[in-house]
């Protein structure tokens, strides 16, 4: 395990050596959701980037029971002439780890997707941008129901015994207003 997270390292820093512009990010729409998050965005080419996003909450004053952690990396194509700038499409990859309790069953389970994203990026200063964005997407789902009531009956919708997932979704992948700072 030591090897691999190491082995990521030294190509993340490959690549982010090579890159012309590294920024950060937050989506400012997930905190006010309680969802926190933190983003990175870099230069691949003249007018793209690769980003990465991972995400987390638990019991937000919306829910009392929640609790997610997702990591979702994405391709922004810039239609501005120069990356991190005017109009993007992006594709986008979501992975998700859920735990919920809705109506006296809990739903352990995770979710993929991936979708399409467009949004513009308005420059605040050189190194200060707000860029808004919306997506969708296809989601499958794969969760395990335990009912509360009756802890002995678990439904395995979705169960690892079972290929595929137990539910398919066209739904929002990437919804928000994100604050961006430039390193370089």
């Amino acid at each position: 395990m030591k090897k691999i997270f190491l082995m990521l390292i030294m190509a993340l820093g490959t690549v982010a050596s090579h890159a012309q512009r590294l920024s950060v990010n937050t989506d400012v729409t997930m905190l006010a959701l309680q969802t926190y998050n933190l983003g990175a965005e870099m230069t691949i080419g003249n007018r793209s980037t690769l980003g990465l996003s991972v995400f987390g909450t638990k019991n937000p004053y919306f829910h009392d029971n929640l609790k997610i952690m997702g990591v979702q990396p994405e391709y922004r194509y810039y239609f501005g002439g120069r990356p991190l700038y005017h109009h993007f499409v992006g594709v986008s990859l979501l992975a998700a780890d859920y735990l919920f309790t809705h109506e006296n069953v809990n739903y352990d389970g995770y979710a993929l997707g991936a979708g399409l994203t467009f949004g513009y990026v308005f420059a605040l200063s050189d190194k200060w941008a707000i860029d808004a964005h919306a997506g969708f997407g296809f989601i499958g789902t794969r969760h395990k129901k335990l009912h509360l009531d009756h802890p002995d009956l678990q439904l395995n919708n979705g169960s690892l015994l079972r290929k595929g997932f137990s539910s398919c979704y066209i739904l929002p992948t990437k919804i928000g207003v994100t604050l961006s700072y430039t390193i370089w």
